[in-house]
This record gives C-alpha cells, structure tokens and sequence, in this order.
C-alpha cells in the first residue's frame, strides 16, 4: 500500500469547462425583483398552438426544450402543471438534461440515467444540489426566466 500524498490526478490532462461550470450557481427558483426577466423562447415559435395544449391540458402534458439564454444552456421544462428552469447540461458528464425523460417532478439525463429534482436541481440519490435552478414564468406564449448573469 501506497502512503504517498500525491495525486494519482495529477498528470491527467486537463479538459475545457463547459460554459455551465463556469457560470455561478443558483438553487434558488423565487423571483427577484431586481432582476429583468429574460426571454428564453416563444411556445409558439416552437410548436403553434402548444401554449393551448399545456394550458387545456396543464397535469397531463409535459414539454422540455434546451434554450440557450445569454451565454448559459438551460433546460426549460414544463411537468404537472408547473414551468421548472435548471442548468442544461447534466452534473455527472455533460449530457443533455431536455432530452431526458420527464415525470414525477423529475428529469433523468438520457445519457446515464442520472436524475434530478425539477424544483430542486438535487440528484435524487444523493441529494446534493447539482443543477442550477432558475425563476422561470409564462408570460402569454413566452416563457421568461431570470438569472443572475
């Protein structure tokens, strides 16, 4: 056995951080007024007449969309009658969180299958807050999010 202190890491190459790593980290979904609300996309540029559906349909329909606000990939989701905003790109290795399945108040990333709480952004093993989330709200057929950057 080995009692050495070095870093076995330490001649590994290092790799680029994905614009998320490098953006501040919010696990708080409340308004702040003094922030502007941000457009991150128009219902029905993406799908005309979605906007009726989720509203005719709210505890039945689920939507999910990647969106890129500013400089930051987010994953805009829509489940149970509830909008929810959270990082896009997956804590464990980069997959794409709006491509992962949406239920019961959480999306699993379709990579590998790792899962977060919409409401939270906690992996729902550990509990550890990983994703960002983010006020987001409808506002006709634009949904709106806030974020400090």
């Amino acid at each position: 056995m080995n009692d050495s202190n070095s870093d076995s890491h330490e001649d590994a190459p290092k790799r680029d951080l994905y614009p998320n790593e490098l953006a501040p980290t919010s696990g708080n979904r409340e308004a702040d007024p003094t922030l502007p609300w941000l457009a991150a996309l128009d219902l029905n540029e993406v799908d005309p007449g979605l906007a009726e559906r989720l509203t005719s349909a709210p505890e039945s329909e689920t939507f999910a969309k990647e969106v890129l606000v500013g400089n930051r990939i987010l994953a805009v989701i829509f489940e149970g009658g509830h909008w929810y905003a959270m990082d896009g790109i997956c804590a464990h290795q980069g997959g794409p969180i709006a491509e992962g399945h949406v239920a019961d108040g959480c999306v699993t990333c379709p990579w590998h299958g790792w899962q977060y709480e919409l409401a939270t952004g906690k992996q729902t093993i550990n509990q550890q807050p990983l994703q960002s989330v983010f006020p987001i709200r409808q506002n006709g057929s634009v949904i709106e999010v806030q974020m400090t950057e």
